[in-house]
């Protein structure tokens, strides 16, 4: 992989309080890569300093062989996509979009704004003001705006946070569709595994400004390493073993009805095709989760069940 982005042992600060230590890796030229993890983890900090909004303790930031580190934000060719938006109401979706071009006196402007107020499906509401926009569209406005400076870099700052489920998906298929046709390199932000696994080419996982693991989605997804990645990446029931190391598996893959141990059911919840039970068992609290056109369970049941070992991911320590 080529170093198109490249942080060479980051450190970055608030004061005195370190929130990045030492952070190293790199991102190929097209990349889409999720930095992944929860709230105060160092994914924002990091994709802050990426941008040119903070400035690092110590180490370096490269973008496309060139050291950025202490360049000003208009000058690292990056673009960003916030979480709010960040959009002026009192201007049309053509002119937010301009705005970048006509701060650089750039040339072709009407050309290259309608190029990209299309490439994001608002052809039809180039003169509306973006307050009357729904949420999904203001969010292609301000990827628009990002574009269309055709920068190198586009980071993405928890960009579908505030949208519903139904424009997420959408806007997830916007994503893709545009980081295929220009092949811009896109850093995002996200806390949420379902959205990094759904579109990002990578994923860095981090927890206290450190990265835990990374990997490609079906990596990350299939085989996490710590008991920290796997509980975020679904595996809820994570036990020792008889061989000291610790074993994970996720709901779905608990045999409930039959099976060498017993437990009572503690509460259920419905999911829509499937029924997850909480079960108290000698070996601790675990999740079964079994499709809800089959026989279920009401609170205090006794039921059997089973830990295939098939279905278990052994972990490392940490």
């Amino acid at each position: 992989m080529s170093d198109f982005v490249k942080l060479d042992k980051l450190t970055l600060a608030y004061g005195d309080v370190v929130a990045v230590p030492d952070l190293s890796f790199s991102i190929g030229k097209g990349e889409l890569v999720a930095l992944l993890g929860p709230s105060g983890c160092g994914k924002t900090t990091t994709m802050r300093a990426i941008a040119g909004l903070m400035a690092p303790k110590s180490g370096s930031i490269h973008i496309d062989g060139r050291d950025v580190t202490n360049l000003a934000p208009s000058k690292r060719e990056v673009g960003l996509v916030f979480q709010s938006y960040a959009l002026f109401p009192h201007l049309s979706v053509y002119e937010n979009v301009a705005f970048g071009l006509k701060m650089r006196k750039a040339s072709n402007i009407r050309e290259r704004v309608e190029e990209a107020i299309a490439s994001v499906g608002l052809s039809d509401f180039t003169n509306r003001l973006t307050p009357d926009l729904s949420g999904g569209q203001q969010q292609r406005v301000s990827l628009a705006r990002s574009l269309v400076v055709e920068p190198k870099v586009l980071l993405l700052d928890e960009p579908l946070s505030n949208l519903d489920a139904r424009l997420r998906l959408e806007m997830q298929l916007v994503l893709k569709d545009i980081q295929r046709r220009t092949g811009v390199t896109m850093i995002f932000v996200t806390h949420d595994q379902s959205e990094a696994l759904a579109l990002a080419d990578r994923i860095v996982l981090m927890k206290d400004g450190v990265i835990v693991q990374e990997g490609s989605a079906e990596e990350m997804y299939n085989a996490p390493r710590t008991r920290f990645a796997a509980d975020f990446f679904g595996f809820e029931n994570i036990f020792p073993g008889d061989d000291g190391q610790d074993r994970a598996w996720r709901p779905g893959a608990i045999t409930l009805g039959d099976g060498p141990f017993e437990g009572q059911i503690r509460g259920m919840s419905f999911g829509g095709d499937y029924r997850t039970y909480v079960i108290d068992t000698e070996r601790g609290q675990i999740k079964g989760a079994v499709r809800a056109d089959l026989p279920s369970y009401k609170e205090g049941d006794k039921v059997r069940f089973d830990l295939p070992m098939a279905q278990a991911v052994a972990l490392d320590a940490g």
